[in-house]
């Protein structure tokens, strides 16, 4: 169905406001001007706790208050689930403000979804419960020595006569210190990835045998416990086994498809914070008479900053529907969406940090936000999965797409049946129910966007073209060009044991090239699905925003700087600007914020 619903105009009467996210606006005025100084859920109040390294519990409990530890969780269990589009904006208009909120509230998550993947319909239950009563599930996977390879895990469940004995140690387990209850994932074989077993202990296990290390100093999201779990012959029953046994990895890894999804919240959140002080701070500024912001460098800067970010949106948002859609296709999608969103979201933070000039390194007013913001977005990076993991993951699906996108459009294989992609850009509304039970682990060439991709290439240019926007269609092409040769080459590559992923880091590059294209290819088919309403608050029609976002993803692509893509990119900054003007968040349909005008800092402005 088309993604042209309903709008609402904005207090400016120029922007249209999206009545799809209402719930995302009710929230984010519920905490109020961010910009407030005395207001305890404000960008000011979340740096003074950084700096003092506090949790922040009157934030979480008054998020709690409105059940916002519930919008991962589905109705049937007691959860407020619509849609993962609406959590990851209710996710971003609160962490937006504190990015330490996520762990704090949705922490559960990992260990929730993975007893939703593999569990009995009782433990499903149980650890609903919880979270509805408001305890902390942690998720125990990793360990030091082990790094990224999980496979490498000595940690071990031990059969006993009426159950198993837990041995070994997790590392940097988030709310280890405090958690009631915890998900581990143990070795109950020798070797292979069905020689792991996970297990749920519930607050009557962790009192027995259960070692709580000191929680570790990080350098973002501070105030939030990342200890160490010892397990010194824990007893576990036979009950607390999640699936079956040998199954305890497989179900993880299911989850952990979702929970990538959700931590760009998280990146985008930060980098949402970052650009707009950023942009707020420049077009208060002046240098020699001239506003910041309105300098060659300043324009390009936050236009680069603002492609980025509109491009990370854009693909979360596709990701979120996609899940619910087609989950049994997702593993790709899961892997590319935290790859995106994690290396542009760091990109534009840094550009809107240099835009600060002197200020950058103060530790109070716009410097202590966006270094706040620059911290807690690094910390995401590899908090679910390593950035190795993930283009890993990535790289050995790619020689399978080679015949689906052949480097000659003309041999486009027609036999498969069409690829239905419009439900994924209908955002907000209505989606099937998650079931994280049917996320498949195997690497099929079968992703939605890809193929949707293939089908629309072709007639998305020349819609483009017939809106007058002769460069966005050229790109467009480059776009198709470009994902061909990526997959033809990883498939030669392939071929080649001297390129291989054991003897070259070729694959890995060229998994980092595919992260990027596909999501200039979401963008296309994001872009395509509204004909009737503009994305980013430009006209109905309007191309400008993808020309920005697709001649930075392409310069990315290859290797280039970004900034060399400058005729393409004034139209990202129009749109930035435009959207900040009106108070609304930095996403494809933009949702009403509560924020005002920062307070007035005293002092000249410097380059």
């Amino acid at each position: 169905m088309s993604g042209s619903g309903g709008t609402a105009v904005s207090s400016s009467g120029d922007t249209a406001v999206s009545a799809e996210f209402a719930a995302v606006a009710r929230l984010d005025d519920l905490l109020g001007d961010p910009w407030r100084a005395e207001n305890v859920y404000g960008f000011a109040a979340g740096a003074a706790r950084d700096a003092r390294g506090d949790f922040p519990h009157a934030f979480a409990a008054r998020l709690d208050s409105v059940d916002f530890p519930l919008a991962y969780l589905p109705p049937s269990l007691g959860g407020t689930l619509r849609g993962l589009d609406e959590t990851l904006l209710l996710v971003r208009v609160a962490a937006r403000r504190d990015a330490a909120l996520m762990p704090a509230t949705l922490l559960s998550c990992s260990a929730v979804l993975t007893v939703l993947a593999a569990g009995s319909d009782e433990q499903a239950k149980t650890v609903a419960d919880w979270v509805q009563e408001g305890r902390t599930i942690a998720f125990a996977l990793s360990e030091e020595q082990a790094g990224s390879d999980v496979l490498a895990g000595e940690a071990k469940l031990d059969p006993t006569g009426d159950g198993y004995r837990l041995w070994g140690r997790k590392w940097l387990v988030g709310r280890g210190a405090t958690a009631d209850a915890v998900v581990v994932v143990a070795r109950t074989a020798e070797r292979g990835p069905a020689a792991f077993t996970a297990v749920l202990l519930g607050p009557r296990e962790l009192a027995h045998r259960v070692r709580r290390q000191p929680a570790q100093t990080v350098t973002g999201m501070r105030g939030i416990d990342f200890a160490d779990l010892v397990f010194e012959g824990t007893p576990v029953p036979r009950a607390a086994v999640i699936g079956a046994v040998g199954g305890g990895l497989a179900g993880a890894m299911r989850a952990q498809q979702v929970v990538r999804l959700l931590s760009t919240g998280a990146c985008l959140a930060t980098a949402d914070t970052a650009l707009r002080t950023a942009l707020r701070f420049t077009r208060d500024r002046r240098v020699g008479g001239v506003r910041v912001a309105d300098t060659g460098y300043g324009s390009r800067e936050l236009a680069v900053a603002a492609a980025e970010l509109f491009a990370a949106d854009l693909l979360s948002l596709t990701a979120a529907r996609y899940v619910h859609l087609s989950p049994a296709t997702f593993g790709l999608c899961s892997s590319v969406v935290k790859r995106v969103a994690t290396r542009l979201t760091s990109s534009s933070i840094t550009r809107s940090r240099t835009l600060l000039g002197a200020r950058a390194v103060l530790a109070h007013g716009p410097g202590a936000v966006v270094d706040k913001a620059r911290r807690d977005n690094e910390i995401v990076e590899t908090i679910d999965t390593s950035p190795f993991g993930v283009l890993r993951a990535i790289a050995v699906q790619l020689p399978g797409y080679a015949p689906s996108l052949p480097v000659d459009p003309g041999t486009v294989q027609t036999s498969a049946a069409p690829v239905d992609v419009a439900s994924l850009f209908a955002f907000g509304e209505q989606l099937p129910d998650l079931d994280p039970a049917a996320l498949d682990l195997s690497a099929r060439p079968k992703d939605l966007v890809l193929l949707g991709f293939v089908e629309q290439a072709e007639g998305a240019a020349r819609q483009v073209a017939a809106g007058g926007d002769e460069r966005g269609a050229e790109l467009v092409r480059e776009l198709r060009a470009a994902l061909a040769d990526t997959f033809a080459t990883a498939a030669e590559a392939q071929r080649d044991r001297a390129r291989g992923l054991g003897a070259s880091a070729e694959l890995l590059d060229l998994a980092e090239r595919c992260c990027l294209l596909y999501a200039g290819a979401a963008a296309v088919l994001a872009w395509r699905a509204y004909p009737d309403r503009g994305l980013y608050g430009e006209e109905p029609g309007g191309s400008g925003w993808l020309t920005a976002v697709l001649a930075v993803l392409l310069a990315l692509a290859d290797g280039r700087d970004p900034r060399q893509a400058a005729p393409e990119l004034p139209p990202a900054v129009r749109a930035l600007t435009r959207l900040d003007a009106a108070g609304l968040l930095f996403t494809a349909l933009p949702v009403q914020l509560s924020d005002g005008r920062p307070e007035s800092e005293e002092g000249d402005a410097t380059s």
